[in-house]
């Protein structure tokens, strides 16, 4: 496959760092509604990214696995989700709500289900917690759910002739479908739990990230040369239309529209931003934006995102009476704070030496698979 000239900033850990500073944003806007600043910052803006960034990552690699081996190993697959997902989710939910149940009673049909990946359903019909602060792996149960039917789907696809234009269809099907059926659901009145704990609903955010993931490798197909595309997205005009996309699914307070069309906006924002650090270009924004997404912080949360995401209310729970009577800018420094912190530490003593197990059973991957590998 001939690659591009035009190579896209990385971090110290060979993932691309624009992607990363993403995930660094959705955690921490997650971190800081949850500390008490939900009814200001959009928390729940920060999962939608989640799930466009996961579904360019997925898409990418596999298509990349594609071109160097000509097929596509599903056992390695699952066995690279299993890698990535099981230990944390097990320091940071599993093992806590088993010790936790030795005190309270909880729900096992509900435990199972954040173990298992089917957690949002139950979230979708209205239930709660197992362990206080688990209730955010409904999004982990989402995503779970798409590598599983997008592995069956890809493993069927990928010795096809016509393979590229049928997963573009797929992914807009899934877009459509999935746009659609949250504007019938409206109108048939069903809860806005439904609307936005469902897979079905909120399989658009994943489905945008897959179409970016094909257009990209087709560009790099192509020889990553000038287009009327790769001018467009590596343009500083489509950063300022993500944003300003994104700042619109945010002010726009209509239930219709927040119901249906607010996960679409922010889709497309995140997907215009990944799009625009992997494009050439240059001038003051990028160079910025650039900066910003290699700097150490910024990298280091990337890094550590889904570590933070999965244990940071967890341990936020447990502490918000401690912190009822403090003043809101302690409360909401500490409690951030603290959970930054925690699931850092977890990604340190966790998921990297679980890496580094991994690394020696892996044959390393150059260029920008690699990075495309290293990113899950």
């Amino acid at each position: 496959m001939v690659g591009s000239s035009f190579e896209p900033p990385v971090n110290g850990a060979n993932r691309f760092a624009h992607i990363d500073a993403l995930r660094a944003y959705a955690v921490l806007v997650v971190v800081l509604a949850h500390a008490g600043l939900g009814h200001v910052i959009p928390g729940g803006s920060g999962v939608t990214v989640f799930f466009s960034i996961s579904g360019f990552i997925i898409t990418f690699l596999v298509l990349r696995e594609r071109d160097k081996t000509g097929g596509f190993s599903i056992g390695s697959f699952y066995a690279r989700r299993a890698i990535k997902i099981l230990p944390p989710l097990f320091f940071a939910i599993a093992l806590p709500t088993l010790i936790y149940q030795l005190w309270k009673p909880i729900s096992w049909r509900d435990f199972a289900g954040e173990i298992f990946f089917y957690y949002n359903w139950i979230k979708a019909d209205g239930g709660g917690d197992v362990l206080p602060g688990s209730g955010v792996v409904w999004s982990l149960s989402i995503e779970e759910q798409f590598y599983i039917v997008f592995a069956l789907i890809w493993i069927i696809l990928v010795k096809v002739k016509y393979w590229k234009q049928i997963l573009a269809c797929i992914a807009v099907f899934g877009i459509l479908s999935s746009t659609l059926l949250r504007i019938v659901l409206v109108q048939w009145n069903e809860s806005a739990s439904r609307i936005y704990y469902g897979s079905d609903t909120r399989l658009d955010g994943i489905a945008w990230g897959i179409l970016v993931a094909i257009a990209y490798h087709s560009w790099l197909s192509r020889g990553g040369t000038s287009s009327r595309g790769a001018r467009f997205f590596g343009h500083p005009f489509s950063f300022l239309l993500a944003i300003f996309l994104y700042l619109a699914s945010l002010s726009i307070r209509d239930e219709l529209f927040r119901d249906t069309f607010r996960f679409s906006l922010q889709s497309i924002s995140t997907c215009l931003i990944i799009a625009y650090g992997l494009m050439p270009g240059g001038g003051f924004i990028r160079t910025q934006f650039y900066r910003v997404s290699q700097s150490s912080f910024v990298s280091r949360i990337g890094l550590a995102s889904y570590s933070i995401y999965l244990v940071h209310l967890v341990i936020m729970s447990q502490l918000f009476l401690f912190t009822a009577s403090w003043p809101m800018p302690l409360t909401l420094a500490f409690l951030a704070s603290i959970g930054v912190g925690v699931g850092y530490l977890m990604y340190i003593y966790v998921e990297v030496p679980v890496m580094r197990l991994k690394a020696r059973r892996t044959k390393t991957v150059g260029g920008v698979q690699g990075r495309a590998a290293a990113s899950l």
